[in-house]
């Protein structure tokens, strides 16, 4: 004997994007025919998202270092670090498997912070040809939203089955999503408050867990608002400290007070810059009388060039070497400025 019942769900969105694995190496491209932003390796898995023909637009996700993550480029919130590729790992330990080896300079979307780890993602175009889908494991059925589902439940047998443990646990979730009304985003499931979220504002969901869901949403704020979140933040570290002991530092984000002397582009000779690469020549931290490389990103440019010579300003950088060839000037990448 069967039945059946409904089940109405308001929160699960239609399934958008599927899992595949890449059956060669490949590049990954910022647009179809566009320029390689990294070199994705055979057996990776991989969501797709559109298919476009012979190219499918693809989004890959995994762990970078912190130690080559550098600041923002255009729209995303960290990049690689210039002057050298990066491996992209699939788990957060230097002995996990490559996911992909991204090239310097290529914007990353951050996911999450993990200690010394970040979790990133980056969506790119691959040849059609070698994708394969990959069926989810054990995945539960999918119900989709606004509309009740009729499943089929088989009569019990006849011999008890063993007694387990029911209790919900957390389950993935795809497709885009969007509040029905007016909701709060929590830290957790009841949790602290973080924001209000409108109808409208578009969110993708992570897992689903005892009637939440956890989710990434995007927007945009005034730069001039913001600080660094990152507890290793330090503004007691100088710039003797760093030059000191280069090894030490590197990757440390650092919250300082400069004064800007010059803008400028690197020449050749900046070894640890890219050829053009635009930077600030300040001195600093504080009275300190030395010179410093402030790496800048696209983002800040157009704040950064409103900057005149020898105006005091307020920064925090990410350290990407503490003394860099051949001049042994410490070089940072930006994360923001503010003048004083």
């Amino acid at each position: 004997m069967r039945f059946c019942f409904a089940l109405g769900f308001v929160l699960l969105a239609p399934v958008l994007e599927a899992q595949a694995t890449l059956s060669a190496s490949t590049e990954l491209l910022a647009a179809p025919g566009g320029r390689v932003i990294a070199d994705v390796r055979r057996g990776s898995r991989v969501t797709t998202l559109i298919t476009r023909g012979p190219v499918t637009k693809i989004s890959i996700a995994g762990f970078l270092s912190r130690s080559v993550a550098g600041g923002k480029r255009d729209s995303f919130a960290v990049s690689v670090q210039a002057g050298s590729p990066a491996q992209l790992r699939a788990a957060a330990a230097q002995g996990a498997p490559v996911v992909a080896t991204l090239r310097a300079g290529t914007g990353l979307s951050l996911v999450a912070r993990r200690g010394e780890w970040i979790q990133v993602a980056r969506i790119g175009w691959v040849p059609t040809r070698l994708l394969t889908a990959t069926a989810p494991a054990a995945a539960p059925a999918r119900v989709a939203i606004g509309a009740p589902a009729r499943v089929g439940i088989a009569a019990p047998a006849r011999t008890p089955a063993p007694a387990r443990d029911t209790s919900p646990a957390p389950r993935a979730l795809s497709g885009a999503m969007t509040p029905a009304r007016a909701t709060t985003l929590s830290t957790a499931p009841d949790g602290t408050g973080l924001a209000t979220l409108s109808p409208g504002v578009s969110l993708r969901p992570i897992a689903r867990d005892r009637g939440w869901v956890r989710v990434q949403v995007e927007g945009w704020v005034k730069e001039a608002d913001l600080l660094p979140a990152d507890s290793s933040v330090l503004g007691s570290l100088s710039g003797a400290d760093i030059r000191a002991d280069p090894g030490a530092v590197r990757g440390r984000t650092v919250r300082w007070d400069v004064q800007v002397i010059a803008r400028q582009n690197a020449d050749p000779l900046r070894r640890d810059l890219a050829p053009d690469e635009p930077y600030l020549l300040a001195r600093g931290p504080g009275k300190e009388n030395s010179l410093i490389y402030l790496a800048i990103p696209p983002a800040l440019l157009t704040l950064a060039d409103g900057l005149p010579p020898l105006s005091r300003a307020v920064i925090s950088a990410r350290i990407r070497t503490g003394r860099s060839d051949p001049a042994g000037v410490p070089i940072l990448d930006l994360l923001s400025i503010a003048r004083r």
